[in-house]
């Protein structure tokens, strides 16, 4: 199963490569999104229980897409800085990879020297994913989203390729759009769970709120429930 996700996963840091070098439009632009969470919640991990700024700055030049992105806890018990790249192949396809950089035992991310890239000391972690989406009759998504390098590593110093796939699908509800969601841990590792199992179950939606003319707030909660952890969360976000 490892030996088949790699393969899936090196073929797609090949296609991302490809992507990156086509020829880039002038008509590409540049956008800055600002937000404030109650808690920073991914793939079921509880990654930092208090407010969080987060944003994400993005070059998009037709279907490539480059940008950083960054959190930060209030009580700066947490922070992250990734790079992510990605490439939009068709409305059904697209794919991504991201250069995750972030303290894992919460302490300041300082004590963590960005250039190195040993595998056995690094703080780095790259996660490379495939997204699809089925149909506008049938509006299911599917992502599978596999940790290729850095500190994913077994007992032995071995790379645990940890693999989470989720499953997305948008119903209305009163006239709104709820997306449900189930998460899966694709086999044993020491990020998502001791075994293969849902880890990430829930719902989001979201809502426009319009301050003045010229201004307006993105807002939305999602419902987070992991029956591995046996935990469950409500997270609250605004954008700006």
């Amino acid at each position: 199963m490892k030996k088949i996700t790699f393969k899936l996963s090196a073929l797609l840091v090949l296609m991302i490569i490809t992507a990156s070098n086509l020829t880039v439009n002038a008509q590409g632009k540049v956008e800055v999104s600002p937000s404030v969470t109650t808690r920073h919640y991914w793939r079921g991990i509880m990654v930092s229980n208090t407010a969080n700024f987060e944003m994400d700055m993005a070059y998009t030049n037709e279907n490539f897409t480059f940008g950083a992105w960054g959190g930060y806890a209030f009580d700066n018990t947490y922070s992250e800085f990734d790079f992510h790249v990605g490439y939009k192949f068709s409305d059904h396809f697209n794919v991504a990879v991201w250069d995750l950089f972030a303290n894992r035992d919460r302490a300041s991310i300082d004590d963590y020297n960005y250039l190195d890239l040993d595998k056995s000391t690094t703080n780095h972690l790259i996660d490379a994913s495939f997204n699809f989406y089925v149909a506008d009759n049938f509006p299911l998504s599917v992502s599978w989203s596999t940790m290729l390098y850095g500190r994913d590593l077994d007992a032995n110093g071995d790379q645990n390729y940890s693999t989470y796939v989720e499953f997305g699908y948008p119903v209305k509800i009163g006239g709104e759009t709820v997306s449900l969601f189930a998460g899966l841990n694709a086999f044993e590792n020491q990020v998502y769970g001791e075994s293969f199992g849902f880890v990430n179950i829930g719902a989001s939606a979201s809502r426009t709120v319009k301050i003045t003319e010229n201004f307006s707030l993105n807002t939305w909660a999602k419902i987070g429930i992991n029956p591995q952890a046996e935990t469950a969360n409500l997270i609250l976000g605004i954008g700006f």
